[in-house]
């Protein structure tokens, strides 16, 4: 996968692209391993090139997003000030990941503060979207006349 095809990276300038690029590790999965634990430091920010990801939120139940088209990026309260994964990350099959730790991106941003924006003003995106999803699954699961309230 080119980095450069993630839509939290478009339009990024191709110096700092080459940067994020060095510090990417792809990594192959295996069905059932588990990425990352809800609670745990958030040290790294995933982007899936092939497989499928389940993020899954328990507290009382249990509400799954599903990932499986390649760009996906999850593991992204490594890039907020919580710090901590709000979300468990399962391979649903054999994956294929690009993981970028935390730390070095952020010093990357350090030096590139434009760019950092740019991306986070995606990440804002990618969370609104998901947040959407949620909203819809929720209400459809509850009564038919139910008027969602966003806030």
């Amino acid at each position: 996968m080119i980095l450069q095809e993630v839509d939290l990276f478009k339009e990024i300038d191709p110096g700092i692209m080459n940067e994020i690029a060095n510090i990417c590790s792809e990594e192959n999965y295996a069905k059932d391993t588990v990425l990352f634990k809800k609670g745990e430091e958030a040290s790294s920010l995933y982007i899936l090139e092939e497989g499928s990801v389940r993020l899954v939120i328990e507290n009382g139940g249990t509400i799954t997003f599903g990932l499986d088209h390649p760009g996906e990026v999850f593991g992204w309260s490594s890039m907020v000030e919580s710090g901590h994964y709000t979300s468990s990350g399962v391979c649903a099959t054999e994956s294929k990941v690009l993981k970028i730790e935390r730390d070095e991106l952020d010093r990357i941003f350090d030096r590139h503060p434009d760019a950092g924006f740019k991306v986070l003003k995606r990440l804002a995106g990618v969370i609104s979207r998901r947040l959407t999803h949620a909203y819809q699954d929720l209400l459809s699961a509850g009564a038919e006349d139910s008027t969602p309230s966003y806030g």
